[in-house]
């Protein structure tokens, strides 16, 4: 044949070969065609399947001849048989399967045709390897709102499939009951509103229902407050305490711009008769005491004078930039407060704490506040500036205390269920693992005021806030306000 013969006979050969051509080796035994065409990977109905899940693999091996083409897997270092099926000329297959691990590669093959004298090589697509996604479901919502408002419930589960049944559950207190069941959209987010008619906190779940295989799904619960109309003001705790090191001025000056209602305070006496901020017993928490004194690290503030105590860094300990930062005295805490009321135009009152050891103390105590400042002590009526607290109630029985007009603050710390005050006291603090509704009314129904700490967190700040308290005190005023929808 001449030269330009058989390089037409060749052409002609390899166009009825579309795609990308390899050329391999003959097989003498099976006669087998010479070329292996490549063709695209099987496309995934899902972009990442689910555990279990069942979907399918579709695409195209080329168009040729109808054949048998056959799925593949690749496991334990080798290409394994999964499932097989007719394919016409057009080439398109679709197989369904199921994500049964976290890793699986796949490939569709066509072994090679000899038919009625002609040959069709072998076919084989690009491996496509799919992972298994693991189910995130979430149900989000506001985390307070006033009683008898509307909520809206966002519901969604990941990885998203459209139509999935997403059922919205609550707990009312006996069990979880639903509330309805959702279809998600294409971005696996679902909705539903809800009325909180009573003051209480309402806890929701969504459960993403069993899907094409993908086993049914629980979020964690999430929580709403419907809080009453009645404002639950915020003492700041030592301060603005969980942005400030506790006790300074700058927690103090803090607890006024971000507008506490009460800024509670610790005193202590110095030896030379001075008053200090310490809540502690000693200073080894709170400076760097074990430095400066370590033969008195436990030492109480007592043994310590005035100039040593402004002495020690009462900063570091919190993080580096509050590095000399000092322990203030009480004529510096009272005079900065006022600078910042002026400042941002915003009248707190003071919770003054005693950590004392007697009502000499408290007595000493109390008349150094009103020789600072004698209009914040009034001698009749309530809602002095200044209000005193102690643990210890004997502290308030020096002679005379009844004609100071102190108004006075209790404290209920341990679960003693006959321990009523007798009406004396302004205010009762109550620690949140006793706090509850039915305490909080009695309390009130004797005339006090009633408080709660330590409010540490948003939810302890609104289960506060459900229980019916009017001051939460906690050391993020900020956030605590915010959840106290206090804006």
């Amino acid at each position: 044949m001449p030269l330009y013969a058989r390089l037409a006979a060749l052409l002609a050969m390899l166009t009825m070969v579309p795609g990308p051509v390899a050329f391999t080796a003959v097989s003498a035994a099976t006669g087998a065609a010479s070329a292996e065409v490549t063709a695209a990977a099987p496309s995934p109905s899902v972009p990442g399947p689910i555990l279990n899940e069942s979907y399918t693999l579709s695409g195209s091996i080329g168009s040729s001849v109808s054949r048998v083409v056959r799925l593949e897997r690749y496991d334990d270092g080798e290409w394994r048989p999964a499932q097989s099926q007719n394919v016409a000329s057009s080439g398109r297959y679709t197989f369904t399967v199921t994500q049964s691990s976290w890793r699986m590669p796949w490939r569709v093959l066509a072994p090679g045709v000899e038919r009625h004298g002609r040959s069709w090589p072998r076919r084989v697509t690009e491996p496509r390897t799919l992972f298994g996604q693991p189910q995130v479901v979430t149900t989000r919502m506001a985390r307070s709102v006033r009683a008898g408002s509307a909520v809206r419930i966002s519901l969604f589960a990941a990885p998203a499939r459209s139509g999935r049944v997403l059922t919205l559950q609550r707990h009312d207190g006996r069990g979880w009951t639903k509330v309805a069941d959702l279809t998600s959209d294409a971005t696996g987010h679902a909705a539903y509103v809800f009325r909180a008619r009573d003051v209480v906190k309402t806890r929701f779940r969504t459960i993403a229902q069993e899907h094409h295989g993908a086993p049914r799904h629980v979020s964690s619960p999430a929580a709403v407050y419907a809080i009453g109309s009645r404002p639950v003001g915020v003492m700041a705790w030592r301060g603005d305490s969980s942005n400030y090191p506790e006790n300074t001025l700058d927690a103090f000056r803090s607890a006024v711009r971000e507008r506490a209602d009460f800024i509670e305070m610790d005193f202590q006496p110095t030896a030379d008769g001075e008053w200090v901020l310490l809540h502690d017993d000693d200073f080894r928490r709170t400076t760097d005491v074990e430095i400066r004194f370590p033969e008195r690290r436990t030492a109480s503030p007592r043994e310590f004078t005035l100039a040593e105590v402004q002495s020690l860094d009462a900063g570091s300990w919190m993080a580096p930039q509050f590095r000399g930062v000092r322990v203030p005295t009480i004529e510096e805490t009272f005079d900065a407060i006022d600078a910042a009321e002026r400042l941002h135009g915003h009248r707190v009152r003071l919770v003054v704490e005693l950590k004392g050891e007697s009502p000499d103390e408290m007595r000493a105590l109390y008349r150094k506040v009103v020789s600072l400042r004698p209009g914040w002590v009034s001698r009749t009526g309530h809602g002095d500036k200044a209000i005193f607290m102690s643990f210890d109630a004997s502290h308030f029985d020096f002679p005379g205390a009844e004609r100071t007009g102190m108004e006075t603050v209790a404290v209920k710390d341990e679960p003693d269920p006959t321990d009523l005050h007798d009406g004396d006291f302004a205010q009762v603090h109550i620690h949140t693992r006793l706090l509850d509704a039915a305490l909080a009314d009695r309390y009130r129904r004797q005339g006090a005021a009633v408080g709660t700490w330590p409010a540490i967190g948003t939810s302890s700040v609104l289960r506060a806030a459900v229980a019916g308290v009017d001051y939460v005190t906690t050391g993020d005023v900020a956030n605590a306000r915010e959840a106290l929808l206090q804006r």
